[in-house]
């Protein structure tokens, strides 16, 4: 019995009437800066960052950040390994194998989206939690997409990307 919720979520980054416009570069700082300070981008999730080490994975040179995070709800300490795939996807894996993208693409005519691709693993779960937890994990990763363009937004207003 599958025990892995995978979901994603896609939301532009430049829907009509916002401001300012956000542009590649500045998603992608605001990505590497959100591997080292979480709480920035999801402020009701996780309350703290650190970061352990940082290397470059010599097979792709892709640089590879092992962080811990705090999370608020639990206070729940997790060790995440987090490469980063200039300028178009960060990964963050979890010890459980739990798997977390956040993607920045782009449509047809040059527009940006953030999607994040969620593969969540719960070993054990019974087709009932796993529901359950799908259905608070869909929430979840709609608000984390949506949440991470605002601050990006701010942070863009006001000079810091």
């Amino acid at each position: 019995m599958p025990t892995t919720n995978n979901i994603a979520f896609t939301a532009p980054l430049n829907p009509p009437g916002a401001t300012p416009t956000i542009t590649k570069s500045q998603v992608w700082a605001g990505l590497l800066l959100k591997i080292r300070s979480a709480e920035t981008f999801v402020p009701a999730a996780i309350q703290s960052t650190t970061v352990l080490s940082e290397s470059t994975d010599p097979s792709t040179q892709n640089p590879v950040t092992v962080r811990e995070v705090v999370f608020r709800a639990d206070q729940r300490k997790v060790k995440e390994t987090v490469t980063a795939y200039e300028d178009c996807r960060v990964d963050f894996v979890q010890p459980d194998g739990s798997l977390v993208s956040n993607v920045v693409s782009e449509g047809a005519g040059g527009e940006l989206y953030m999607t994040y691709v969620f593969e969540w693993r719960h070993a054990g779960a019974s087709k009932g939690e796993l529901l359950e937890l799908y259905e608070k994990e869909k929430k979840m990763s709609q608000m984390a997409v949506e949440g991470t363009i605002a601050v990006m937004r701010e942070l863009v207003q006001s000079g810091k990307l």
